[in-house]
C-alpha cells in the first residue's frame, strides 16, 4: 500500500457517494427510508434519510477493494456492516432501542474479537490494564459514540461536518506515524461524507439516518482505539475524548439535563447544543458553522495535548465545556436574540450585484477546467508521436456522447473524469522530472480557481450572505491550498481533487447553463485513457503506477 492508494481511496469513496445517494432518493419511498417532520425536527416537509446507505457502501466497497484483509480490517467491514444493518431497519420500521443496543453490541463484540480494545489505560502506567476493566470500557466507549453521533445529528450537514474534521485528523496522524490502512479507511469514510454533503448542505434534500450516523460514529470510535492503542502507544490513551469531543459531551449533557429533569436519558427533546443555538435566533447554517468551530477547538487540544497525563486531557474537556455553557448561561440571561439582526445581513454594496462578475467568474472556471484537462491529455502523447486521426475521431465520439446519453449519466461520467484526472495529475508531477519548477506554478493555478468559485458563491447569494458548509469548504481548501504548496504528494493530491470537486459542482448545479463544451472535453479525455490503455498499456502503466 502506497500514498496512491490512499488518494484512490478517497476519489473512489466520493465518487461512488456522489453517485448513489440521487439513486438511492428516487427509490427511498419503496425502502421506507423517510424521515417525517414533527415538533422536535427543524425541517417541515418529508425528506429521504437513505443518505447514510450511500456513505456506508462507499466505503466498505472502498476497504474491499483497497485494503488486504486482516483481523483488524474484517473486523471493521463485519461490525460496521452489522450497525448498517440495524440501522437501515431502525430507519424503515423504527426499531425498538433495544434492538438498537442489541446490533450496537454485536458489533462491538465483533471488533473487539479481533483485537480492538483499550489496552492501556490512565493511571495503569506502561502496564496492560486488567481485562475485566478494558472490555466493558471498550464496549461503553464504542456504543457510547455510536449512539452519540446519532444524536447530535440534527442539523443539515452537522454530524457529517463534524466527524469529517474527527476522520481528518486521524487520517494526518496515521499517515505521519505509517499506519497507512488506518488512514485509508478514515480517508474513505471522509470521501464518503464529502459525497453526501454534496446533498445534506442546507437546505438538505437527503439525510443520513441512524444507518449513516451509527456508522460513522462506529468507524470513528473504533479509529481512536487502533491509533492510540496500537499504531503509536505512546499517544494519551485519554486521546479520543478529544477527537470525538463535541458528540461526547453533546450527549453527556443532554442527558445529564434530563436526569434533572426527571426524564429518561433517552428521551426525546430540545436539549442539544445546536438546539440551543437556534433558540437565540441564529440560522440555520451560522448554528452549523459554530459547531464546527468547536469542534475544532476540541481536535487543536488533541493535537497540543496528543502526549499529556490524563489529568491535562480531562482538564482541557472540562474547560472548553465551562466556556461553552457560560457562554449559553450569559446568552440567556442577556435575553441575546440575533433574529431582529439578521436583516442587517443583507447586501447592500452594488458590486456584488453586478451580473458580470458572475459571468466572468462562471467562463473562468469552466474554460480552466476545460484547460486542465486539455494539458492532461498531453501527458498521453508525451512519449509517442501525436495521431491527429485518431484524437479527431475520439473528439467526434465525445461529441457524439453529449448527444445520445441521457444528461444524469453525463453528469456522473463528468465527475469520475474529473476524479480520476485529479489523481493522475498530481501522481505525475510527483514523478516528473521537473517537479519543483512546476509545484508552485500549478498550486497557483489550483488557489486562483477556488479564489474564483468563492467569488462566484458570493456573488450568486441574491439575498444574504451567510456561512454555511459551501463557504466553510471553501474557506478550508483555500487554508490547504496555502498551507501545503510544495508539501508531499498525499495532502497535494488531497488539495487538487478538492478544489476541482467544489469548482466542478458550482458549475454543475447551475442548471440553465449545459456546459457542453466542459462536456465534451470530458469524455474526449475519458476515452483517450481508455483508448490508449487498450492500444498502448504499457504508456498508461507507466503513468498511473
Amino acid at each position: 500500500m502506497n500514498n496512491f492508494d490512499l488518494l484512490l481511496a478517497f476519489a473512489l469513496a466520493t465518487g461512488m457517494s456522489i453517485a448513489l445517494i440521487p439513486i438511492l432518493i428516487k427509490h427511498a419511498g419503496l425502502l421506507g427510508m423517510i424521515d417525517a417532520p414533527d415538533e422536535r425536527k427543524i425541517h417541515k416537509q418529508a425528506i429521504p434519510r437513505c443518505g447514510g446507505l450511500a456513505i456506508a457502501l462507499s466505503v466498505l466497497i472502498v476497504i474491499l477493494l483497497l485494503v488486504k484483509l486482516n483481523p483488524m480490517t474484517t473486523g471493521l467491514l463485519l461490525g460496521g456492516s452489522i450497525i448498517v444493518i440495524f440501522g437501515l431497519l431502525d430507519d424503515a420500521i423504527d426499531l425498538h432501542y433495544r434492538w438498537k443496543f442489541l446490533g450496537q453490541i454485536l458489533a462491538v463484540a465483533v471488533v473487539m474479537a479481533v483485537g480492538v480494545v483499550f489496552e492501556k489505560l490512565p493511571f495503569f502506567g506502561l502496564e496492560d490494564a486488567p481485562v475485566w476493566l478494558t472490555y466493558p470500557l471498550t464496549l461503553l466507549f464504542i456504543v457510547g459514540v455510536t449512539n452519540a453521533v446519532n444524536l447530535s445529528d440534527g442539523l443539515d450537514g452537522l454530524a457529517a461536518g463534524t466527524m469529517l474534521l474527527s476522520f481528518a485528523f486521524i487520517a494526518a496522524f496515521a499517515v505521519y506515524f505509517g499506519g497507512l490502512e488506518i488512514a485509508l479507511v478514515a480517508l474513505a469514510t471522509i470521501g464518503g461524507l464529502i459525497g453526501f454533503l454534496r446533498f445534506n448542505t442546507h437546505p438538505a434534500i437527503v439525510f443520513m439516518g441512524d444507518s449513516g450516523s451509527q456508522f460513522i460514529g462506529f468507524i470513528a470510535a473504533n479509529l481512536s482505539i487502533i491509533l492510540t492503542q496500537q499504531l503509536n502507544p505512546v499517544f494519551s490513551p485519554a486521546l479520543p475524548i478529544l477527537i470525538l469531543g463535541l458528540p461526547i459531551l453533546d450527549t453527556l449533557s443532554v442527558m445529564i439535563q434530563r436526569l434533572r429533569a426527571g426524564k429518561s436519558p433517552f428521551s426525546a427533546d430540545k436539549r442539544h447544543i445546536h438546539h440551543k443555538l437556534m433558540s437565540y435566533g441564529l440560522l440555520h447554517p451560522q448554528a452549523v458553522a459554530i459547531i464546527y468551530i468547536i469542534q475544532s477547538f476540541f481536535l487543536f487540544g488533541a493535537f497540543i495535548f496528543r502526549y499529556s497525563h490524563f489529568g491535562i486531557i480531562l482538564s482541557y474537556f472540562l474547560f472548553l465545556t465551562g466556556c461553552i455553557f457560560l457562554t449559553f448561561y450569559y446568552a440567556t440571561a442577556q435575553k441575546v436574540d440575533f433574529t431582529s439582526s439578521q436583516s442587517s445581513l443583507k447586501r447592500r454594496t452594488p458590486f456584488w450585484r453586478q451580473d458580470w462578475i458572475f459571468s466572468c467568474c462562471r467562463y473562468y472556471i469552466e474554460l480552466t477546467l476545460c484547460l486542465f484537462l486539455l494539458v492532461l491529455s498531453t501527458v498521453i502523447y508525451y512519449h509517442e508521436q501525436f495521431n491527429w486521426v485518431l484524437e479527431a475521431k475520439i473528439f467526434a465520439l465525445a461529441i457524439s456522447i453529449t448527444f445520445i446519453i441521457p444528461p444524469k449519466i453525463q453528469l456522473f461520467i463528468v465527475r469520475l473524469t474529473f476524479y480520476i484526472a485529479g489523481a493522475i495529475s498530481v501522481y505525475t508531477l510527483e514523478i516528473s522530472n521537473f517537479k519543483d519548477t512546476l509545484g508552485v506554478s500549478i498550486d497557483i493555478f489550483f488557489l486562483l480557481l477556488l479564489v474564483v468559485t468563492s467569488i462566484a458563491v458570493r456573488v450568486t447569494r441574491k439575498t444574504y450572505f451567510t456561512l454555511n458548509n459551501q463557504d466553510l469548504l471553501v474557506l478550508l481548501f483555500i487554508g490547504v491550498a496555502i498551507t501545503f504548496i510544495n508539501t508531499d504528494y498525499l495532502i497535494r493530491g488531497l488539495s487538487y481533487l478538492c478544489c476541482l470537486g467544489y469548482a466542478l459542482e458550482y458549475l454543475l448545479n447551475r442548471d440553465i447553463y449545459k456546459y457542453q463544451i466542459l462536456r465534451c472535453f470530458s469524455f474526449t479525455y475519458l476515452l483517450n485513457l481508455g483508448v490508449f490503455a487498450w492500444l498502448q498499456g504499457w504508456l498508461i502503466t507507466e503513468i498511473i503506477l
